[in-house]
């Protein structure tokens, strides 16, 4: 039986996900128990109302699928829902369960469901190496829209006091939303632009949402009196040990050690709250972000695929 996630679900999903994705867990360092919470919090009646409101006047936050066989369940998706497109993400079948078509049969729901919610196309993750998934996706219809890496710092046990932020560096104001919005259009190549376009509230975030996952974040730009230039942001969740940096957004015009200095500020923030594995995905193409990130220490560790298919 194909069906949304119940409260009751938490454990069972958890134990999938921290079995299927073992190279991104080694990185991003899954805790059980904070994700439990998190799953609890969305299915409190407060969440619940939140969620329903969203979703009549067509603002869908997410929709999470299982597949229960037996009393059991067996495989699990998430779809979620950024402005052009519907993302699919945590595709997992249970080891016994699989060659059934059950993938398929939650990438086709996802598919429907993306579409009944105005969105073109469907878009999806995959590691490079995961050859198998790959094949089922190319399968289905699904061809490559861009490769990302996951880059990760680990700050050293006695790392000193970072250097003073440079000049020019401020906390993110709302206001700064629509000119880095509009930096981010203009770096991306333009398929990605236009099936995976950069909207000012994503850069503001959801403090419901940081809220449900019991984040704390804060970002920065770059602004030499102009305008910002260059954007960070770095969050914190008891769901994983690493912290997570959104990709940096940074202007052609941007000073590049303005830019390095915005990632020794989250750095430095992250230390401050006991942090030291931090961990970003950094699409190819954003080559100012990447020398950034690389000038402080980050390092690549995975490759990921993104893969996209028109929902007709």
């Amino acid at each position: 039986m194909l069906r949304d996630l119940r409260a009751t679900d938490a454990t069972a999903v958890i134990e999938f996900l921290k079995a299927d994705f073992p190279e991104e867990n080694a990185i991003l360092g899954i805790r059980p128990e904070g994700v439990e919470e998190i799953v609890r919090r969305l299915f409190r009646w407060y969440a619940r109302l939140l969620l329903g409101l969203l979703r009549a006047v067509g603002r869908p936050v997410f929709r999470f699928f299982v597949i229960e066989d037996g009393g059991r369940i067996v495989a699990t998706t998430l779809l979620s829902f950024p402005p052009g497109a519907g993302y699919v993400s945590s595709v997992v079948v249970d080891p016994a369960h699989r060659r059934r078509g059950l993938a398929r049969r939650l990438l086709e729901e996802a598919r429907r469901a993306a579409a009944r919610r105005g969105r073109p196309f469907v878009v999806l993750d995959v590691l490079e190496s995961n050859t198998p998934a790959r094949a089922l996706y190319e399968s289905l219809g699904y061809r490559l829209l861009r490769t990302t890496a996951y880059l990760v710092h680990d700050a050293p046990g006695d790392a000193s006091t970072p250097p003073p932020a440079p000049l020019g560096i401020r906390p993110f104001a709302r206001s700064d939303a629509d000119p880095l919005a509009a930096i981010a259009q203009r770096a991306a190549p333009p398929e990605v632009a236009r099936i995976l376009p950069v909207r000012a509230r994503e850069i503001v975030g959801s403090g419901w949402v940081e809220q449900m996952m019991r984040a704390d974040s804060q970002a920065w730009v770059v602004d030499r009196g102009r305008g910002p230039e260059a954007h960070l942001s770095a969050t914190v969740s008891p769901a994983t040990e690493s912290g997570h940096l959104s990709a940096p957004i940074v202007a052609p015009e941007a000073d590049p050690a303005a830019a390095e200095g915005l990632v020794r500020t989250a750095v430095a923030w992250f230390a401050a709250r006991g942090v030291r594995r931090s961990v970003v995905m950094v699409p190819e193409e954003n080559r100012r972000g990447r020398a950034a990130l690389e000038a402080v220490g980050y390092r690549h560790a995975i490759a990921i695929l993104t893969l996209y298919r028109p929902v007709a």
